[in-house]
């Protein structure tokens, strides 16, 4: 260097100070911005990262209804065939079946074909659960019955000797009749006479009652009503 330099501006001596100091003001506050800047990027690039991450890990996982086995389908709830509510004639139907399926034996006042086989005895007075009025009247179970289409002498009281005669005659043969086989009675257009009494066709063992009763002189076809037995 020559000797004849000198400096423009004039040396400060030392000692001096670190090189930060000779920046001027503005860069450093410069500085400060773009450290904040990266900060902030950083904070940005971690919040997208965690975003993306919790996407791919949602699409991937198996939710846990999906987990778990689903139950069993049940028959009932699923196939089977609805039901409706039953009405009078479905209720008629299953009442009937059931009677065919677990026959029951059948009253003497329900009018159904029915086989019932009892000893019958006499009760010339007042009821009885199964006896022999007369010739065309008996008790069957405690319910007093009627031979339908014919009709016998009357006992109570007999209107003269030869009715007595014949009433006690049919009545006997009555009785016989009706203990010597299984009695069988159906209902007719009526269900009662005006007596109270029930109206039936009875057969025994197969055999028409009313139609033997005629057979042995005891009794007649009804007609359009009774007859005096006594000539």
């Amino acid at each position: 260097m020559s000797r004849h330099w000198k400096p423009e501006t004039k040396i400060v001596p030392g000692p001096w100070g670190s090189a930060e100091d000779y920046f001027p003001r503005r860069g450093r506050a410069g500085g400060g911005g773009l450290k904040l800047l990266n900060l902030a990027l950083l904070i940005f690039a971690a919040v997208f990262a965690g975003l993306i991450g919790a996407f791919v890990w949602h699409s991937h996982a198996t939710p846990a209804d999906e987990a778990r086995p689903s139950p069993a389908i049940e028959w009932d709830a699923v196939q089977a065939v609805p039901r409706r509510a039953p009405d009078a004639a479905d209720i008629e139907w299953e009442r009937r079946s059931a009677a065919l399926d677990d026959p029951q034996p059948a009253s003497a006042s329900s009018g159904r074909d029915q086989a019932i086989r009892a000893a019958f005895g006499y009760c010339h007075s007042g009821g009885g659960t199964n006896c022999v009025v007369d010739g065309d009247t008996f008790y069957v179970n405690g319910a007093k019955v009627r031979i339908a289409g014919i009709d016998a002498p009357e006992t109570h009281p007999p209107r003269c000797a030869e009715e007595a005669r014949l009433g006690s005659e049919a009545t006997e043969r009555l009785h016989a009749l009706l203990n010597s086989g299984a009695l069988t009675m159906t209902s007719i257009d009526r269900d009662r006479d005006r007596y109270g009494r029930l109206l039936r066709n009875v057969a025994v063992s197969g055999q028409d009652a009313g139609e033997a009763m005629i057979a042995a002189g005891v009794a007649r076809a009804y007609g359009s009503g009774r007859r005096s037995w006594c000539g």
